[in-house]
């Protein structure tokens, strides 16, 4: 019998719709899922916020793992020990050219802008100034020639822009878990309704997509209209293969 003993899921647009709470059922159904195995939360949020989220829905964080900044930044939570997914020189190099950037948009935009604090990743919500600050960005990766250490991710619903190392991934981080707990891909559920969710997907042994983004589909076994219907289908069919 095919078992799995991680669910990796993607938190929003799956586990929290984007702009509410996560509903009662769903935090009662990852309670019961948590019992049976591990869940890998993964987010571009930061660690902080994923923490607040776990403890939030009632669940045993050490039943969890999170891993947040797109992938930067793992928290194992029964040991509280923190593993960064960069490589230290490339991780020293990024931060000198993430402060020289935070630095030029605060100077440029101010208050207008917003930037959260985090461990590795910049996360810009420009708002209105959305294509203003992307230009100053990439004129700043330009002239530094940064380039071979960054990549850019947008998030255009949100006004958003990251700026983050070159290889950091939800999937490269994924894999760093999986093998520091001895667990293969083939053992592994993975939601997402991403894009950036589409590795993960490919790389496990039960694919689950999320929404209607056409492309996630592609790559999954399963698709749901909502991270509900699909933790609800998790507990009431595969409840046995969980371990």
């Amino acid at each position: 019998m095919e078992m799995f003993r991680v669910i990796a899921t993607d938190v929003d647009g799956v586990v929290k719709p984007y702009y509410d709470p996560v509903p009662r059922e769903l935090s009662e159904t990852l309670i019961k899922i948590s019992n049976l195995t591990r869940i890998v939360f993964l987010s571009g949020r930061q660690i902080s916020w994923l923490e607040g989220l776990v403890n939030g829905m009632g669940l045993d964080v050490n039943r969890t793992i999170l891993i947040g900044e797109e992938g930067a930044v793992i928290l194992f939570p029964e040991t509280y020990r923190v593993v960064y997914s960069v490589d230290k020189e490339v991780l020293g190099r990024f931060k000198l050219a993430r402060e020289e950037i935070k630095r030029s948009v605060l100077r440029e935009f101010g208050m207008s802008v917003f930037i959260p604090a985090t461990h590795v990743i910049l996360t810009i919500a420009a708002g209105k100034y959305f294509s203003d600050v992307d230009t100053l960005v990439k004129k700043i990766i330009s002239r530094a020639n940064y380039g071979d250490i960054i990549d850019l991710t947008y998030h255009k619903m949100h006004n958003v822009i990251q700026v983050f190392p070159k290889g950091v991934n939800k999937y490269a981080a994924l894999r760093i878990v999986l093998r520091t707990l001895g667990i293969s891909e083939e053992e592994v559920i993975a939601l997402g309704d991403g894009l950036n969710d589409i590795p993960m997907l490919e790389h496990s042994a039960l694919a689950i997509a999320i929404g209607n983004n056409p492309e996630v589909k592609k790559h999954a076994s399963l698709h749901f209209n909502d991270g509900l219907s699909a933790f609800k289908y998790i507990i009431n069919n595969l409840a046995s293969n969980l371990a």
